[in-house]
């Protein structure tokens, strides 16, 4: 446990930073253009890469060593946070120097996010790891919380560069953690003649077979089309049927982070193994009563409790689901199996945007919003009764599974 409490201790730095940079890389972009589709242009270059390369960055986490993926992947980040301080504080940050910055932070991400992931079964024990995944969770709500009010009064003091310059002074952190404290965790053995490519096939073809992994698949997919993609559209909802400014809709963005804070202490606090069938199914009810309220609020009273439901039940989802793929499935295949995850998120949300964007004029923005809060809520509810599922958590069908994958990944 001493080296993933230290490990976790690191990342707070790095995430307060990564809030920040991303308010200050949207006011770097539109005040050095003052358009809105060079913003557009700047997170599609940062967000393209991690969903094309997670599934690559999954099969690297499985392959080589995660320790010292983890230190070139933060050094990078770390590197490239600075070169960006440099070049605002210089007055040499041209567009095209931000578009690369913001392709080596997404393609960076794509091999740092599922290993970073997957380290967490690697430090502390099995039944431990919901309540570390948890604490995760907690982190990252609460930096999100302060990291962009910081940032904001930053930003009006000295500028963006000193935003980007913190960060990657921040990486400095969970970098010296992982040089002195975090073991050096040998990857599992792997059949001779293996390639990265047919590793990856072999982790989409137990993606598929596995009644656990399909199932999370599934409501990691419903729940990032239909669910996680209302965001975007919270200043329509403030405007159009809330009727409140940009101060309330600042509140309504910070509310998310509380909501998670919350949900992350309380399902760390839970005690040896916090129940994941549990977690997930109530978890899917609350997110979606939360969010059917969020879409037809008409007063901001009802709208700010509900958006904190949006949050504490998506960290207990998505606490269970990364829990069941590090605990309850072949640890030769845990990467992958988290770089599928990731991949899912990054691609189907956006999606799941821009589908509820073309059926405003049809059936209506929140009309929309509000039916696919019922399928997210169904399919989490239909996924954790379904038998097979449920007897795969419970471990019933573990030894099957894992005859089924080894001759793909183990010698």
């Amino acid at each position: 446990m001493r080296p993933f409490r230290w490990y976790w201790a690191a990342q707070w730095p790095a995430l307060l930073g990564t809030w920040m940079q991303v308010v200050a890389l949207g006011y770097l972009v539109y005040q050095r253009t003052g358009s809105t589709t060079a913003v557009a242009v700047v997170a599609a270059a940062d967000g393209i890469p991690s969903v094309i390369l997670s599934l690559a960055g999954g099969v690297l986490a499985d392959r080589l060593p995660r320790r010292r993926i983890l230190l070139v992947t933060q050094s990078l980040l770390g590197l490239s946070a600075g070169s960006l301080a440099l070049l605002v504080a210089t007055n040499h940050a041209s567009f095209a120097a931000i578009l690369v910055v913001a392709i080596v932070f997404g393609a960076t991400d794509a091999a740092d996010l599922p290993t970073r992931q997957a380290l967490v079964a690697d430090l502390v024990e099995r039944h431990l790891v919901v309540n570390a995944v948890a604490l995760g969770a907690a982190a990252m709500s609460a930096t999100r919380i302060i990291g962009p009010s910081v940032a904001g009064l930053l930003i009006g003091f000295a500028g963006p560069a000193v935003c980007f310059g913190f960060l990657s002074v921040a990486y400095l952190a969970p970098i010296v953690v992982l040089l002195t404290v975090i073991p050096d965790v040998a990857p599992l053995p792997r059949r001779a003649g293996a390639t990265a490519l047919g590793e990856l096939v072999a982790g989409l073809r137990v993606a598929v077979a596995d009644p656990l992994i399909r199932g999370v698949v599934i409501v990691a997919s419903v729940l990032a089309f239909f669910g996680v993609s209302y965001m975007p559209f919270l200043p329509v909802l403030a405007k159009t049927q809330l009727h409140v400014g940009p101060e309330a809709l600042g509140i309504m963005y910070s509310v998310g982070g509380i909501g998670g804070l919350v949900g992350g202490i309380a399902i760390a606090s839970m005690g040896r193994g916090a129940g994941r069938l549990q977690l997930m199914l109530v978890g899917g009810v609350v997110y979606a009563a939360s969010l059917f309220a969020v879409a037809h609020g008409t007063v901001l009273g009802v709208t700010l409790p509900a958006l904190v439901g949006i949050s504490f039940a998506f960290v207990a989802v998505s606490t269970s689901m990364t829990t069941l793929l590090q605990t309850d499935t072949d640890p030769a295949l845990r990467g992958r199996l988290l770089g599928i995850y990731a991949t899912i998120f990054a691609g189907l949300q956006p999606l799941g945007t821009v589908g509820y964007g073309l059926l405003t004029h049809s059936v209506g923005l929140f009309n929309a919003i509000g039916v696919g809060a019922l399928l997210v809520g169904a399919t989490t509810v239909l996924i954790v009764i379904t038998p097979s599922f449920r007897a795969r958590v419970s471990g019933l069908s573990l030894a099957r599974a894992g005859a089924a994958t080894a001759p793909d990944t183990l010698a």
